[in-house]
Order: structure tokens, then C-alpha cells, then sequence
């Protein structure tokens, strides 16, 4: 998974930090291996941040950035 990505939560998650709530989507900020466990550094509108386990998540699907457009050389370009 690449930084930037953003990711919905599969399910409901509380947060370990706040005992809120976490909210749906968020922003990928980094991936880390431990104890042969990948977590990812999630960070939500309000600035919060918490390590995800990846079956927590999913890539947020956003049918236009998978769009191919072509140029006037006709060479496809991914946006």
C-alpha cells in the first residue's frame, strides 16, 4: 500500500487513544511490520491517528482516478 491512500474502515473501531468512535474514512500515513502483524498509521479529518490492522480497512474505491484519458499523441495516461 502506497501513503495517501484513502481507506474506509470495514467495521466499527474505537479508539485504544479516546474511547470515540473512529471515524469511516481516513488517510494512509505509513505501514509498519511488527511481530509479523502489518499495521497501518491511519489519520482522520480531525487530525487523530491510530495503527489499523489491514482487514480493518479497505482502499477507498473512487471510480474516477482509475479512469484512462488519452492525449493527443494517443498515449494513455492513469489519473
Amino acid at each position: 500500500m502506497k501513503t495517501g491512500l484513502k481507506l474506509n474502515l470495514t467495521t466499527t473501531i474505537r479508539s485504544a487513544k479516546t474511547g470515540m468512535l473512529l471515524p469511516r474514512e481516513g488517510t494512509l500515513v505509513s505501514v509498519t511490520e511488527n511481530l509479523g502483524r502489518t499495521l497501518l498509521l491511519v489519520e482522520f479529518e480531525d487530525g487523530q491517528a491510530e495503527y489499523l490492522f489491514e482487514n480493518e480497512v479497505e482502499v477507498q474505491s473512487d471510480p474516477a482516478s482509475h479512469q484512462s484519458f488519452e492525449s493527443s499523441d494517443n498515449t494513455a495516461y492513469l489519473h
